[in-house]
This record gives structure tokens, sequence and C-alpha cells, in this order.
């Protein structure tokens, strides 16, 4: 089913049917594609809040309107088909986040989990896990988790049901400086390690951002419109790039001054700010994120179970053999410690690598 309405911002208007929006990708079946719509659109902008200024920028150090209810207990067969669509490692210990709320925590470098109690029932996009111990997940209705204890247990720590807008992707800047990405341009930048929160947006258009990943020096994010955007200020400030792609970019992936973004039907490119270069792999799947690992290899997945591999020694690009019945969406690769490789989003999470980064037993290139 194809949910149809108006997306406002300010006095435009844009038909979310020509949309395709990233990591609710699982909710809705469409010739075979999981496509994300969301439920209902907001305007952002010329905010009549309390508390908000001329920017737009509003502190949100308060939570919102109190959370209904907590993440469902699922028992473990269920646990295992359900829809997972980020995660993240630190040492041992690993997170994996999804629908309704749901969080796994395994201590044993993902040989076993246990769902974690949740102070939320919103579909968890993205996750962070520091050395220190702190974790920070982000959701629908800007849903901000925080935990201190390794991902045990987690408090809510800002929350606006009003405004009902997504976030996407979340990223550590140092120095107690965090910084998240969502719907419409959405961005909240924490400098307090995501105790508060200020509420932004990119830009007046909002495109929606699917993806920010940290460079050298900066910060980047990508999303509809083949939009790419930097930010030399842990988010407060962005400037436009230009992209070599106008379709949606669902991830970006950074080492060094080498950059490559993924897109809606296949697109894949592989360059820097001013030089893309288009790669061709023989699929027109989509592709929402992707992973380097220790050795060099950079791993993409998407749609239809797509799996890529880039080799380090000589930069070609070959894809996994999928069985019929791993013919699913994938949201990302996560890489474990020992360089083996997860492959989360519907029905579960599965290995794809093994440790090392090697293929396994039947999953040949093609």
């Amino acid at each position: 089913m194809i949910h149809r309405y108006p997306r406002v911002l300010g006095q435009k208007k844009v038909d979310l049917n020509k949309v395709h929006h990233a990591f609710l990708l699982l909710l809705s079946v469409v010739a075979g594609a999981l496509l994300i719509f969301f439920s209902s659109a907001e305007v952002i902008g010329n905010s009549s809040q309390d508390g908000a200024n001329q920017t737009g920028k509003t502190k949100t150090g308060k939570v919102g309107a109190p959370l209904p209810e907590r993440a469902a207990r699922l028992s473990p067969e269920k646990r295992s088909e359900a829809l997972y669509v980020s995660g993240a490692v630190s040492g041992d210990r690993v997170l994996l986040v999804g629908e309704r709320g749901l969080i796994l925590l395994s201590k044993d470098g993902g040989d076993r989990y246990a769902q974690i109690d949740a102070p939320t029932r919103r579909l968890l996009s993205d996750v962070i896990l520091r050395e220190d111990g702190v974790a920070i997940a982000v959701g629908h209705e800007s849903t901000v988790l925080r935990s201190s204890d390794f991902g045990e247990s987690w408090q809510v720590v800002h929350h606006d049901p009003d405004q009902d807008l997504a976030l996407f992707s979340v990223i550590d800047s140092g120095a107690g400086k965090i910084v998240a990405v969502g719907a419409f341009g959405l961005v909240l930048t924490s400098s307090d390690d995501g105790m508060t929160w200020e509420q932004g947006l990119i830009s007046e258009d909002g495109p929606h951002l699917y993806s920010v990943k940290k460079t050298d020096d900066a910060l980047v994010t990508v999303g509809e419109f083949g939009s790419l955007y930097k930010s030399q200020d842990d988010g407060k400030s962005w400037t436009l790039l230009p992209t070599p792609y106008e379709g949606t970019l669902f991830d970006i992936l950074v080492k060094g001054d080498q950059w490559i973004l993924m897109g809606l039907r296949g697109n894949l490119w592989q360059g820097s700010e001013a030089n893309w270069q288009k790669i061709s792999h023989g699929s027109e799947a989509t592709l929402f994120g992707g992973a380097h690992l220790s050795d060099g290899t950079i791993v993409i997945v998407g749609a239809e179970g797509v799996t890529l591999l880039r080799s380090p020694e000589n930069e070609e690009w070959r894809s996994l053999k999928v069985s019929e019945g791993d013919r699913r969406l994938l949201s990302l690769p996560l890489r474990l410690k020992d360089d083996s490789v997860l492959a989360l989003g519907e029905k579960g999470y599965r290995p794809i690598l093994g440790a090392g980064g090697k293929p396994l037993a039947g999953g040949d290139s093609q």
C-alpha cells in the first residue's frame, strides 16, 4: 500500500509518491520493493512553538510529551524475524536497533543477543556506541535515547511527538558534540554528550537526510534530491556540495578524501567533493548502507539481498550470490570486532561474511 499525502515546507508542496524514504522501507511492499513513506507531514520553518527563535532553532533540553508505552518484549522467535535498521559495535559489545523500539545487546561479539528494555515503541533508525559506554539511539517522533552503561539501560533525553519528524542518522563528532539528522532537513545538535539538544534546519528547502558521517575535519550528510552537505562547525551550519546524481542518496562512506555515495536504482559513485565516477555493478536494486573492513574491503547492501564487495587490492567490485530465500531488503552491513559482517534489515539479521571478511560457504561472488 502506498500512502499519499502532501509534503509541506513553507509554501511548497511535494507529492511524496515521488519521494523514496530510507529507513522505513520495510513498512510498505510495492512490486517486490519496500519503500518508505511517513504517515504525516508537518510544517517546519516559521514555527510558533514556545522557545523558537528567528533562526528556527529551539533549545530542547526538556523531554516532550511522555511516551505512552515501552517496547514490547518479544520471544526469541519473533526477535529473529524483526526489522533491524542499524547497529553499533564497541569491542565485544554489539547493539542492534529497529522496529517498535526494539534494542538487542550482545556482550560476546555477536554470538548471543538479549533484548534490552527500551522506553519507547517508536522505530529506532540509528545508534552509536562509544568505548566509554555512552550510546545514543535515534528514531521516529524526534526520539533520542541515551545510555551510559554500554546499552544496558536507556533514558529518553529528547522526544517531540507534536512535530512527528523522524531522525534517521546520528554521529559522535567528538568533545561531547553529537549530531543527528532526519526528515525535512531536521538537524539536532548536542554539545553536552547527548544530554540536551538544539534543533535546526539544514536549509529552507529541507530535504530528508538519511546519513551523517565524519570526515577528517568536517561532517557530511546525504539525502533526497542528490543532496550532499558539509559542516565544519559540528552541525551548526551547512554548505551544499555538488553531486553527480539528482535522486535520493541513502548513505555515504568516508575514508580520507575518498567518498562513496549510494542510493536509488543501484546508483553507486566514488570520488571526492568535485570529482565523481559512476560504478557499474550489474544491479538496479536500491543501495542503502555500507561499511569499511579493516583490510580496506568495502561492503554495500541493499534491496533484494544485494551485497557488493570492493577489493582493497585492485578496487574492483563484485557481488555475492543471493539465494532465493535471502532476497530481502538489507539496510546495513555491520562490521563486528573480528571483521565478520552482519546484514541487518528485513526478517532479522544474518552473517554475510565470516571472520576476516571471508565469504561464507555458498556465498561466492558472481
